[in-house]
This record gives C-alpha cells, structure tokens and sequence, in this order.
C-alpha cells in the first residue's frame, strides 16, 4: 500500500470533528496539523498530544493535503492559500460563498493541477448508493430534508445549508439542463430562508420537488423516485432504501443492494485514494460549479419572494 498522505484539518467544530476522527481512523491518511483560531476549539485537541498548530501558515507546511471545515464565509480563503501552496483541498459543502470565490479557485486549481473535492457526503449515503444504478429509468424525484433549528450552519441560508445536498443529488442523477423554476420561501427564525418548497423542470421533462426546512420538530431525509415502470424510496437517515418495478397491473418488490458503509469515512476514501492514483474526484470544484450555480440562482429567487411565516 502507498504511503499515507499527511493531512491538515482546519476549522475543528462539529463537521471538523467528524473528518478528525474518520482521518485518524484511515490507513491512508496521515494527521499532521489540525488549527483552528478559537483557542477553545482545539484546547481539548491540545490535551490528547493532537499535533495542533499556531497558524494556518505551519499548517500548510507540514500537509500534503487539507481539509476545510471552517465557517463557510472562510473557504474561499483557506483553499485558495492552500492551492497556492500546492496542496490538494477537500472543501465543506458549501464550497464558497460567492461565485466569484468559486471562479478564483477554479482558476487557481487549473494553474496547479491538485485534486480538489466538495463535501457533499450524501453521494456516499448507502440508500442513495442503491437506487443510483436506476438513474436512466427515472423521471420525476420528491426530495424532502427538514430538521430542528439548531445555530450551527445558521450563518448560510437554508438552501446553502441544507438544500444543497438535495440539489446535488438532482444534478449527480439527471446532469439537466434547467427549463424553469419556481418556488416559494418563508423566514422564521432568521432573516434569511428558513423553509423553501422548490420545483424545477429540466428541459428533457424530467423535474424534482423539493421541502427543505431548518424549523422542523424533527429530522427526516429522504427521496422518492419514479420512472413509468420503477418506483423507488430512499430514507437517508435510516440509510434504507426500497424499490417496485411494474409488471401488468402489479408493482414486484425490487431486491436493492445496499452497501455497508460510513459516508463520511466513504468520502475520505474517495478523496484520500484520488490523490494516491492521481485521478480527479467526482466532485471536484468543475463538478459542483453546475450545483452552485443552481443554489445560487434558487437563492436569488428566494430573496426576492421571501415571506415572513406568520406566528
């Protein structure tokens, strides 16, 4: 096996956590700098003999690789140091905040020829892993991803913060053009989009609907896909998945294979192994520009039709 490829995390909240962990765990990733500029964030870190680092300048210097799990308003930042230090980057979903960030690091990324990924885990989730080999027999998709308010991920709208997964997930399936959009979004709790009901039609017939919500009671993920004779549900909490497929009159229960497997580790697999083979990822940052675009634009809309939901 190829030698492990040293890695540096920067941002070391909840998601930064997460990848820690899944890095330590993986004999293909080498942790050798971890930084975060909240003292608090990282005394802990400190404490287990973590290799924690003063700035994000040493952190460069000892990695191969980075992954940023900093506030979204910092990415474009981090990545474009550490592609100018030719370091191959794994970014948070959202991958910037702007389009003009996203624009400089693909700039960036083509001078340096690194292998650059987007975090967006649910491409790994094993329910979708089992209904993605039907793609070219769907049709018509129903996304619905809400959960309780919670401050973390607060500093983006809910479509860059939770939609996005779904978006990515529409596109990875139908790789569409886009024929119109419509939507509706109400703000609750902040004064950005806190629900969204959204449809889009692709200009093939294929659509999507899409409930997304941070101000609900409780969580639930999951997706609905049909075509004329195929029938398919995804739970992606639960990481289950069930399918039916029209004979006669009769829907026949469909035998789905769904792998066992961590996402998030899934992920870092991916990511690690793309590096090692010197191949591209599947969600590079020319992957996502297609997604970001789509957020974007839905966000633009969002902004401009967005009610207050009465109390």
């Amino acid at each position: 096996m190829k030698a492990p490829i040293r890695v540096g995390i920067v941002g070391l909240g909840y998601m930064g956590r997460l990848h820690l962990r899944r890095a330590l765990e993986s004999p293909r990733a080498q942790v050798t700098a971890l930084y975060d500029p909240a003292p608090d964030s990282v005394k802990e870190l400190r404490m287990q003999s973590l290799p924690v680092v003063e700035s994000y300048e040493q952190l460069l210097e000892r990695v191969e690789a980075v992954i940023i799990a900093s506030p979204t308003s910092t990415h474009g930042v981090y990545a474009a140091a550490a592609l100018r230090a030719q370091k191959h980057v794994f970014i948070e979903k959202p991958v910037t905040a702007t389009a003009e960030e996203l624009e400089m690091l693909l700039r960036l990324q083509e001078e340096v020829g690194v292998v650059t990924m987007v975090g967006h885990v649910e491409r790994f989730n094993p329910a979708f892993q089992a209904l993605w080999p039907f793609r070219s027999e769907f049709s018509q998709y129903v996304f619905e991803r809400i959960a309780p308010w919670t401050p973390r991920g607060s500093d983006a709208s809910v479509i860059l913060d939770l939609l996005i997964h779904d978006l990515d997930l529409f596109w990875a399936l139908t790789e569409g053009r886009v024929a119109d959009i419509r939507l509706a979004a109400y703000r609750t709790l902040t004064r950005q989009a806190d629900t969204v009901h959204l449809w889009i039609d692709l200009v093939d017939g294929r659509g999507a609907s899409f409930l997304v919500s941070r101000t609900a009671p409780h969580k639930r993920r999951r997706l609905v896909a049909n075509g004329p004779t195929l029938w398919c549900e995804g739970d992606f909490l639960q990481r289950t998945a069930q399918g039916w497929r029209l004979q006669g009159e009769q829907y026949i229960p469909l035998a789905l294979e769904i792998p066992s497997m961590d996402a998030l580790a899934a992920e870092l697999e991916h990511f690690l192994s793309s590096i090692q083979e010197g191949r591209a990822t599947s969600l590079s940052l020319e992957h996502v520009h297609s997604v970001m675009s789509w957020a974007w634009q839905v966000e633009a809309l969002a902004e401009h039709r967005l009610l207050f939901a009465p109390q």
